[in-house]
């Protein structure tokens, strides 16, 4: 009997072991996790269209621009340097003023009696000049040289009697001048009273070109302009005066004595005005080749 269950039990096992190892396997035994490797992240690149904000500079300070000086400034300065004075000390009161003449008052801190008086200023090559101040009399025919009109001598020179003023132009006179023959450009003045005019200059000339009166040639005074002359430009810039002429002014002009002659009526007669300190003559506008000898 215990052969008989031996037997069986060992036919049992044989039949387990023939069927059931194909069915019934065994788990496989667990393994190592296997380690995964993180992807690598390339970084963000910047996006183009994404702009940096710009750095903003705070403003820069406006530039501290000097007022240019005033003409009381300027005539400040001339008093101060006249008179060895302070600028503060000087007080300046401009009464009447154009482009190149002032009138005012002018005193000196603290003040008193004879410590201020008028003053007449000109403006001459662009600088300012003073030609009168104090409590004295005024040179009226001097001052008007210097171009100022009547409105801005109001209360200090009486107007001019039918508002007409006196210029000088010039002319040879060989009976009154030994050495004419020689120094050809030895001219010497005539009065001339021409009605009062803010060209003065221009007038004058006009005067020069109508030649010597009656009573001037019976003086011996003579011209070498050519009649017919006329002037086509006159300009006074920095001291110089510009004339230009037409061509009559050279017509049958021949000889170093008569050229100088010419020339040196012209600029004695513009000379005799302050604002003018050379002359440049020219003939349709050429200064070069004109009144050769």
């Amino acid at each position: 009997m215990k052969n008989y269950f031996k037997n069986l039990g060992a036919l049992v096992l044989l039949a387990l072991t023939l069927f059931g190892c194909s069915t019934f396997q065994t788990s496989p035994a667990p393994t190592e996790p296997q380690a995964i490797d993180s992807p690598v992240v390339d970084p963000i690149a910047a996006d183009p269209a994404i702009v940096e904000p710009p750095v903003v500079e705070p403003p820069a300070a406006d530039p501290i621009i000097a007022e240019p000086p005033t003409v009381e400034d300027l005539i400040k300065k001339l008093f101060s340097a006249k008179y060895d004075k302070p600028i503060s000390e000087i007080n300046i009161n401009i009464t009447a003023q154009d482009a190149t003449h002032a009138k005012g008052g002018v005193n000196f801190s603290p003040g008193g009696m004879g410590n201020g008086g008028l003053f007449l200023a000109v403006k001459m090559s662009g600088k300012w000049k003073l030609i009168y101040d104090g409590n004295g009399s005024v040179n009226c025919p001097e001052i008007r040289d210097y171009g100022f009109t009547q409105d801005l001598l109001e209360g200090v020179c009486d107007p001019i009697a039918d508002a007409t003023m006196t210029v000088r132009v010039y002319f040879n006179n060989p009976d009154t001048d030994p050495n004419w023959a020689f120094e050809c450009s030895n001219v010497l003045p005539v009065g001339r009273i021409i009605p009062q005019t803010s060209g003065i200059a221009m007038a004058t000339i006009k005067e020069l070109l109508k030649g010597p009166t009656s009573a001037e040639i019976s003086s011996g005074y003579m011209t070498n302009i050519n009649s017919g002359v006329l002037v086509q430009s006159l300009t006074i810039q920095n001291g110089v005066a510009y004339i230009d002429f037409n061509e009559q002014l050279q017509y049958q002009v021949g000889g170093s004595c008569k050229t100088s002659a010419i020339i040196a009526q012209i600029k004695q007669t513009l000379k005799q005005f302050s604002t003018v300190n050379d002359v440049v003559i020219s003939i349709n506008g050429e200064t070069e080749v004109i009144l050769q000898p």
